[in-house]
Formats: structure tokens, C-alpha cells, sequence
């Protein structure tokens, strides 16, 4: 009993674009590079052509019809019109392949935009003007409180600023002068901490002031700067 010989169905290749394939239906040549190849085997003639690494591709199958020559009649054989178109097209498509491939080898790449980098005193006046934009921001904000307090307490309309300061937390302080029905002074105290607006006499107020208004370096003095908000000047 002699051994069974195995057969390698791996392709050969006989020089570049030139492959032998061995498989269970017979042997088949394919002829071409990635991306075009046409192969020739026993079910048929197949040709691809592709974009690589593109997904797209496109395959045509032409398989092999067996004529059963009448016994009558006897006709020269002719070259059939089918290879003839199919190896036109075959080579319009490859032709069509190698003209994408090279349009996008040599298209430039778009051009990027880049802002040309600022000089020191232009980086200067940047930061300054962000510096005023916050300084404005606090203003108002402290503007806005006042008009709280003159919702909130009596004689509003005597009401006068003594200290309005910005703490380094961004809590507002303010200290402030009203006069009684009687035309006696005294002075009332708040305390905006975020949107929480906070006046004097309020449980829980003193030990408020003490920790957000008081024992705390960096703060600044805003007064001016909200009078003029609340009260524009007159021309």
C-alpha cells in the first residue's frame, strides 16, 4: 500500500504579477498587481480592480459555456466578441485605478491657517483688557446688591455707601450709612457670598461677617466704582 502524496495548495509565484494557484478543482493563473488582477481557471475568467485600502472594488465573473456542435452543420471557429469587450474594459478600469491613485499621490495637502504669534505688548493689552472685563463683572455685581439692600431696609433713599470691598473669595462686603425718621445715622452691614445676599440683624449674620469680611488679606475697595454704577454722574 503506497502512502498518500499531499499536494500544496499554496500559490507560486513564477516572477512578480505572475501566480499559480493549486486547488481542488484544478490549477489557475492570476496576472496583474494589488489593486488589478485578472485569473484564469477552470470555472472561469475572473477580473477585480480596486482602490487598495479603499473598500471599493469591482469584480467581473465570465464563466465557461460548453456548445454542443450540431451534427448538420459545421461552421469555422471565430474569436468570440465577449473576451474582445471584457478585455477593454479590464483595461479602462485599471486605467481609470492608476488615474486616482496618482491624483491623490501628488494633490497638495489644504493649506492650514496659523495666526501669527503676538508681540509683548499686544499680550499685554490682552491680559489688561481681561483684567477690566472682571473688574467690570465684580461691579455690577456689587451694583446689584445694593439695590437688594435698598429693597430690604427703611429711609432707602438715604442710603449712602461707606465701604464696598471685593474679598479674594469674590464675597462682597459692604458697610453702609442710613438715617432714621429722625434724622439720626447708623450704619448697617451685608454679605453677598455667591447668589446667597445676606443683611444684618439675620440669625446667624455676625459669625458670617467675621469669617468672609474680616482677618482676610487682598481685598479691594470697590466703592467708587459701584457709586458710579449706582449713581451716574450728571453732564
Amino acid at each position: 500500500m503506497m502512502p498518500w502524496a499531499s499536494v500544496s495548495t499554496a500559490p507560486s509565484e513564477l516572477f512578480p504579477g505572475l501566480r499559480l494557484n493549486f486547488g481542488k478543482r484544478g490549477i489557475s493563473a492570476s496576472i496583474g498587481a494589488r489593486g488589478a488582477h485578472v485569473t484564469y481557471g477552470p470555472t472561469g475568467t475572473r477580473t477585480t480592480v480596486g482602490l487598495p485600502d479603499s473598500g471599493l472594488s469591482y469584480t467581473h465573473l465570465e464563466t465557461r459555456h460548453r456548445e454542443v456542435p450540431s451534427p448538420t452543420t459545421a461552421e469555422p471557429p471565430s474569436e468570440p466578441q465577449g473576451s474582445v469587450q471584457r478585455g477593454i474594459l479590464w483595461m479602462e478600469l485599471i486605467v481609470i485605478a492608476i488615474v486616482i491613485a496618482i491624483g491623490r499621490m501628488i494633490s497638495p495637502a489644504p493649506a492650514q491657517v496659523s495666526t501669527p504669534p503676538q508681540t509683548v505688548p499686544q499680550t499685554v493689552a490682552r491680559v489688561a483688557r481681561a483684567a477690566e472685563d472682571e473688574k467690570l463683572v465684580e461691579t455690577k455685581r456689587a451694583a446689584l446688591g445694593v439695590t437688594q439692600i435698598r429693597h430690604a431696609v427703611a429711609n432707602s433713599n438715604t442710603l449712602r455707601l461707606s465701604r464696598v470691598t471685593v474679598m479674594p473669595t469674590n464675597t462682597i462686603c459692604y458697610r453702609l450709612q442710613l438715617r432714621n425718621s429722625r434724622g439720626v445715622a447708623y450704619l448697617r452691614t451685608a454679605v453677598m457670598d455667591g447668589k446667597m445676599f445676606t443683611l444684618s440683624g439675620a440669625d446667624g449674620f455676625i459669625a458670617l461677617w467675621n469669617s468672609r469680611c474680616t482677618h482676610l488679606s487682598g481685598d479691594r475697595d470697590i466703592t467708587s466704582e459701584v457709586d458710579n454704577v449706582i449713581q451716574p454722574p450728571t453732564k
